[in-house]
């Protein structure tokens, strides 16, 4: 039966696709670290496919530096693809290029559209992580990349840090969600927006504590029940152990009992509603089961915070 890359499929982010210059240990511990998720995957009944964040890379080269990468490393060295646990969507292996069309990420249109096109002829089912404002081209999108998007098998717009609340929520349902889903739905492309459950610098840049706040799971879920609402069926979860940018679903420290006496780290329980440390990973199984259909769509999540 063909793997669908909507149910709870593991992104493995490629960062550094151009570092051949990268001191042989980074890259050593990066290839080191996808064999391991391989491994995991197959181990545990799991599927993962191979995501290139393009952040950073060298605009002059990273077309053929993601290529060069895919070919000796990823297709050749490490075999990623031909293992039984690479997700396949349509009969395809799934890949991923995340930043394209992004105005402060490398590429132009003719770029992007030569590197999806590359992975097409190769049999590749192809996702783009592209910016909140792909459909107008403005803002967060470089303008003139309509093409390049309509091109790709799915569209994963980006939307961490963009609005709060629930208010905010709602908002992008009727200002994004339905009209983004319109689009694709007449393109014959897959929607998978990104959702997520907070946001904070704190961690990383000493910012604001709370910025985005949690809410105790009830902003992530009405982000995907509003997703759910206009028809969508998938989402993409950002992040899994994002912890600079307080954006993981991963185990974390539930109170200050729990982090180091002379350094703050924001907690699960910064608005005041104490829960378990594995609340989010639950909470995002519930929501892939209500994508499934095998819970009710509810305004208010099913999951118990402890």
């Amino acid at each position: 039966m063909d793997e669908d890359v909507r149910h709870l499929r593991a992104a493995l982010q490629r960062f550094g696709a151009d570092a051949n210059n990268a001191p042989n240990n980074w890259k050593s511990n990066r290839d080191s670290v996808a064999v391991k998720a391989k491994n995991a995957a197959e181990a545990n009944d799991r599927k993962f496919y191979v995501m290139y964040d393009i952040t950073g890379m060298d605009p002059s080269n990273w077309v053929q530096a993601v290529k060069t990468d895919f070919t000796n490393q990823v297709l050749g060295a490490m075999a990623l693809p031909s293992s039984f646990a690479y997700a396949k969507q349509n009969g395809k292996p799934v890949i991923s290029i995340w930043g394209i069309g992004f105005n402060d990420r490398p590429g132009t249109a003719a770029e992007a559209a030569d590197l999806i096109a590359w992975f097409k002829n190769q049999g590749y089912y192809v996702i783009g992580g592209v910016p909140t404002h792909w459909r107008n081209g403005i803002e967060d999108s470089k303008p003139g990349f309509l093409d390049v998007y309509k091109s790709l098998d799915m569209l994963s717009p980006w939307f961490v840090g963009r609005f709060s609340q629930l208010a905010g929520a709602d908002h992008y349902k009727t200002n994004h969600y339905q009209p983004d889903y319109a689009f694709t739905q007449q393109y014959g492309i897959a929607y998978q927006p990104v959702i997520w459950p907070g946001f904070s610098w704190k961690n990383l840049h000493n910012g604001p504590i709370n910025e985005i706040p949690r809410l105790h799971g009830d902003f992530m879920w009405r982000q995907a029940y509003n997703m759910k609402s206009v028809g969508i069926s998938t989402g993409y979860v950002a992040m899994f152990d994002e912890y600079d940018e307080a954006t993981a679903i991963a185990k974390a420290a539930r109170n200050s009992s729990e982090i180091p006496t002379n350094q703050y780290f924001l907690t699960l329980d910064a608005d005041g509603v104490a829960v378990s440390s594995d609340f989010y990973l639950r909470l995002t199984g519930d929501i892939a089961r209500m994508f499934r259909n095998e819970i009710a769509l509810t305004a208010n999540h099913p999951t118990s915070h402890q």
